[in-house]
């Protein structure tokens, strides 16, 4: 494992912070309408309010985009994966030969290059298709890629430097290593102790996923020359159970799980090492999940106030350590 340092400052703990930016695309294969709002207003008021917060605060975040959303509307392009949809999936009919709000997005993306100008947009896949290596090929992998490239230059977005693979399913490193990507967002950290064991740790890391009960891990960067820099995530910002969620809320217990993080913040600036935390725009539906930012942020603003931590994107974060580890 590798500390980062960035030659031009002391030492410090850095922060990532990532946002899987894909409105219904997540859910393609099983669309469900009571996630989102009907019209996307709540998904697009969600976005701003997180760019006021992330300049309110100073914070830099990668923004993962799905390429598809950089369309207003469908162009029926020459390349088109979501023709394999029909059929298969309900959610072709509100994609092909259409315009709806929760699957074409470029006001959003214009929202973005026109504030994001601290920020980084990543590669979320160009339809939110699954990198699994067992049934998604080089040349599905490339089609993603160049798809992705093609509809992003055309709105002047720099080269991208980070991936993060749709579901956290990562394949075909050496395609992306290609196209000149250098960093990609892992699975979740967990602890190297009983959640390991083939038993227990499945019920621990279940139980997990609804409660957070843990803190998250930090770590270091490891270089691999071979292949992309992995900076894995630490954790979700809201747990994979909303109801488990609203129900704190309920009992004014919303910062059960965020104190959590807010120590793998301490901790990370104390030991200078990396947390990483990720959320989709879309789970913001309320203001106590804006409540639940403020406080993380705040924790974050004060260790960077004090020089003890770094806020960046992956990218930076990912060309700092390489330029460390080569002198």
């Amino acid at each position: 494992m590798t500390p980062v340092a960035d030659e031009n400052k002391e030492p410090t703990g850095y922060f990532l912070f990532s946002l899987d930016t894909e409105l219904a695309w997540g859910h393609f294969d099983n669309f469900r309408p009571d996630v989102f709002s009907p019209d996307g207003q709540r998904e697009r008021y969600a976005i701003r309010r997180l760019l006021d917060m992330l300049d309110e605060f100073g914070i830099v975040a990668t923004w993962a985009v799905v390429g598809h959303l950089f369309y207003a509307k469908c162009e029926k392009c020459e390349i088109c994966p979501v023709l394999e949809w029909k059929g298969k999936y309900n959610s072709y009919n509100d994609i092909y030969d259409a315009s709806s709000p929760l699957w074409y997005g470029a006001d959003i993306i214009r929202t973005l290059i026109q504030r994001s100008g601290r920020h980084e947009i990543a590669f979320h896949g160009y339809t939110h298709r699954i990198f699994d290596e067992n049934t998604f090929s080089r040349e599905d992998a490339r089609v993603e890629i160049t798809e992705w490239l093609r509809v992003t230059q055309s709105m002047q977005v720099a080269h991208p430097r980070t991936v993060v693979f749709p579901r956290n399913k990562v394949g075909h490193l050496d395609v992306f290593k290609e196209h000149g990507f250098v960093c990609y967002r892992g699975d979740e950290l967990l602890p190297r102790d009983y959640y390991s064991l083939p038993l227990i740790g499945k019920l621990l890391n279940r139980i997990d996923l609804i409660t957070q009960f843990r803190t998250p891990q930090i770590y270091n960067v490891e270089i691999n020359r071979a292949g992309l820099i992995n900076l894995p995530a630490s954790r979700g910002l809201f747990t994979i159970n909303r109801k488990f969620d609203m129900l704190l809320d309920r009992l004014n217990l919303r910062n059960f799980h965020i104190q959590r993080i807010i120590r793998g913040v301490e901790k990370a600036a104390k030991e200078k090492k990396i947390i990483h935390i990720y959320a989709h725009p879309f789970e913001f539906r309320a203001e106590k999940d804006f409540e639940k930012l403020r406080r993380l942020f705040e924790s974050v603003a004060d260790q960077i106030k004090n020089n003890r931590l770094q806020s960046v994107s992956m990218a930076t974060l990912a060309e700092t350590a390489l330029r460390s580890y080569a002198s």
